[in-house]
């Protein structure tokens, strides 16, 4: 078993209560129990600058430092603990190796209404069952639905409330008289959705997912990190069923699936539903209701839940009796908390799988660098250097599905083919032979809105941001302009601002425009866009793809919301309009993400028995990146790029973080990061014995958006060869920072393991 439930400890009615709070303060604070039953864990009600606030019981001990008058009382306790010794561990680990306050770390785990005073009441249902024998004759000939329901609780040890409606709508007014008799009695249980009816079909696993599965299953009793590097299409979810099915043949044995995005929630919940439909499940993502999240989270929590599927958050969901984890796409940088505690999903899902001794699997086409090198390792170099594999490699090299290939992917020269509202004659023309046959097509351009720029021709303006250094993209449905960092808006203007042209041009191509140059060019073609603006209700995802599998669209447009972990068996066109700007790209992990992208997106073509193709435009066909795309061979293109930053001793050869800070005015963040500089050299300096090798502490500077929101940013890097290192060092800079004189007046964080500057 992986966790102790904290509800064992002691309980203490009068003394001191240690507590953490939901406030950027790296501390515990004590309050007096004035006779409440406190036990370790509880959440509690207490007084804090003028509010009252949720807190969690940390310790319970005899005396404060603090002098007992000025120490103010808990107000209320609530009877749940949320969470056990495993869970509140990891977040321990996870607020010190993020350097972030525990107490914030801990509350914003929790669902939205467990951080509430009102009390949090979530949906349950009940479990009925006869107490004693049906006496005979109980029901007269015409109590037809009491006879019924005590047939069926006859014949069954338990009824859920779902088994009971089947006899009538109205059981619930006929079994009350048996209830009240004690004739019958019910539990209460956590609510879960049940499963689709099982389906008969599974398919025969070829060699290689055969020995997947089976070497995965040979170390299931203990920890061990598992690479599973597949090409799309190789069939790795078919490889979790079975390793689920084997793992949860364990009587009350939990697991936990992670996905990058919402977007991928609802196919593979579709699948384990209809393929693991002896197991309850349940789901964790941003797109559930407040009352679902907390259903969901106390299934899970109870054990009721056997199997959660969830994005990056769920890896903090407690499970009493966790025996696998799966994080599907691990390379995806969703996984990468962008604000608050900046923790990296994949990571800490790696830290928790070892603290409860048990396998986690790493699934991807196009596995993070970072996988790649602890599943490789490095020999060659400095023997100070060398690493061992940490990772175990499974690969899958070819599709799951006989008669499906991978697409065959080409370069359309935009210097000698011109494209015309985005779109070269090649790809037109591969788009009218699809129509012709019936096939479907998808075109993949990462960016939302009409145009990303608004340009006046006769004094070149460019409409930016009011709050950001930033471009606004127009909108023209809605005619605003509209900024993709902030989310600030502002009407499309009648005319320039600068020289009163009223001759305003939407410059470059996004989903919109896109669209609608489709719409004229195959006028009898059925169109659907897919992306942040048109997805923005509840089931608006699930009911667009059900229309795609259906048959009811011929065209897709999207963005990264389709470039991965999608079947369409009839999608044998991949066109792909903008890849040229990642290139230019300052940012060392560009041709990464562009690599993984492209070769994500590519993979949704040709799944079924139809061949698959792949048209990619740009104005650099015989870049590396390309030529390694078309020959997709990932192991080449990242044994490549390895090499380059073990031997510029980037990530993942060494390890970074990021102090950032912003305020009103640069000249505050200049100083504090200045300031900053100096003193983390004179702490290397000063204990030059502690770091064999001295880390990097670059300059301050500012990043690609200079100014968020009318805030002015900038930065710091470290860097350093040994993780331990920096995180001394990090120590010392974060200690500083919160003692600065200037803290007050600007916002400062630190982003360990950084993918954004």
């Amino acid at each position: 078993m992986c966790s102790a439930a904290l509800s064992s400890q002691p309980t203490a009615s009068a003394g001191i209560v240690r507590v953490v709070l939901d406030v950027p303060l790296d501390r515990q604070f004590d309050y007096l129990n004035p006779g409440l039953d406190i036990r370790l864990g509880n959440r509690v009600v207490v007084p804090f600058a003028g509010r009252q606030l949720i807190a969690i019981v940390m310790a319970l001990p005899e005396k404060s430092e603090v002098p007992a008058n000025k120490l103010k009382a808990v107000l209320q306790v609530f009877d749940d603990v949320p969470f056990d010794d495993a869970t509140l561990k990891l977040l321990r680990f996870c607020a010190d190796y993020y350097h972030y306050p525990f107490g914030q770390t801990v509350l914003s785990s929790l669902p939205l209404r467990l951080r509430q005073i009102k009390p949090a009441v979530s949906r349950k249902m009940w479990m009925y069952a006869l107490a004693q024998a049906v006496p005979e004759g109980l029901a007269g000939k015409r109590q037809l639905v009491l006879a019924r329901l005590l047939t069926l609780l006859q014949q069954h040890s338990e009824c859920s409330e779902a088994q009971l409606g089947e006899v009538s709508s109205g059981w619930r007014k006929n079994i009350q008289p048996l209830l009240d008799s004690g004739l019958v009695s019910r539990r209460e249980v956590v609510a879960i959705r049940p499963s689709l009816a099982a389906s008969g079909h599974e398919p025969t696993l070829n060699n290689e997912q055969a020995h997947a599965v089976k070497a995965i299953l040979d170390q299931a009793d203990r920890f061990q990190p598992w690479l599973l590097f597949g090409v799309t299409g190789s069939g790795k979810t078919e490889v979790y069923i079975r390793l689920l099915q084997a793992v949860l043949a364990e009587p009350r044995s939990q697991a936990l699936i992670m996905v990058p995005e919402i977007n991928l929630t609802p196919q593979l919940e579709g699948r384990f539903r209809s393929r693991l439909s002896q197991f309850s499940l349940v789901t964790l993502h941003s797109h559930l209701s407040e009352s679902e999240r907390l259903q969901h989270w106390q299934a899970a929590q109870s054990g009721e839940a056997r199997i959660v599927i969830g994005t990056r958050l769920s890896v903090f969901t407690p499970m009493p009796h966790l025996k696998l984890m799966i994080l599907d796409e691990e390379h995806d940088s969703s996984y990468k908390q962008q604000d608050g505690m900046r923790y990296h999903a994949r990571d800490v899902a790696l830290v928790r799988a070892k603290q409860c001794r048990i396998p986690v699997v790493l699934g991807s086409a196009t596995p993070s660098l970072e996988s790649w090198y602890n599943a490789l390792g490095q020999t060659a170099g400095p023997a100070a250097t060398h690493k061992k594999p940490s990772y175990r490699l499974l690969t899958l090299k070819h599709r799951a599905a006989a008669q499906a290939q991978l697409p065959r992917i080409f370069c359309v020269d935009t210097t000698h083919s011109p494209p015309e509202a985005g779109l070269t004659p090649q790809l037109k023309q591969a788009i009218t032979l699809r129509l012709q046959r019936g096939e479907q097509s998808l075109l993949f351009i990462n960016r939302r809105g009409y145009a990303p720029v608004l340009h006046c021709s006769a004094c070149q303006w460019l409409a930016d941001c009011r709050r950001c250094s930033a471009k606004v993209v127009l909108h023209l449905r809605q005619r605003l302009l509209r900024c993709h960092h902030c989310g600030d808006e502002q009407p499309v203007p009648l005319q320039c601002p600068s020289c009163g042209n009223a001759d305003l041009r939407p410059v470059g191509q996004a989903t919109q425009r896109v669209e609608e140059t489709l719409q004229q060019l195959f006028p009898q073609a059925r169109v659907a866009r897919v992306d942040r603006d048109t997805i923005q209700g509840k089931d608006a995802l699930t009911e667009l793809l059900s229309a795609v599998h259906a048959g009811k669209v011929d065209i897709l447009i999207g963005t990264q919301m389709l470039a991965k972990g999608h079947d369409f068996a009839n999608l044998t066109l991949v066109g792909v309009l903008d890849t040229d700007s990642a290139l230019y790209s300052p940012d060392y992990r560009a041709s990464e993400r562009l690599f993984a992208q492209l070769m994500q997106v590519a993979g949704r073509a040709g799944r079924g028995d139809k061949p698959g193709e792949v048209l990619i435009q740009t104005a650099f066909p015989q870049h590396a990146l390309f030529a390694a795309l078309q020959q997709q061979d990932y192991a080449e293109f990242a044994n490549s790029l390895l090499q380059e930053r073990i031997t510029l001793q980037f990530p993942p050869a060494a390890y970074i973080a990021v102090m950032k800070a912003e305020a009103a005015d640069y000249a505050l963040v200049e100083q504090f990061l200045t300031d900053l500089t100096q003193s983390a050299r004179e702490f290397v300096a000063q204990h030059a014995d502690a770091f064999p090798e001295k880390p990097m502490i670059y300059d301050p500077v500012r990043p690609g958006i200079a100014r968020l929101n009318r805030m002015e940013r900038g930065y710091v890097m470290l860097q350093c060869g040994q993780r331990g290192a920096l995180q001394q060092l990090l120590q010392a800079a974060v200690a500083w920072a919160r003692q600065h004189p200037m803290q007050a007046k600007i916002r400062w964080v630190v982003d360990v393991d950084a993918l954004e500057y």
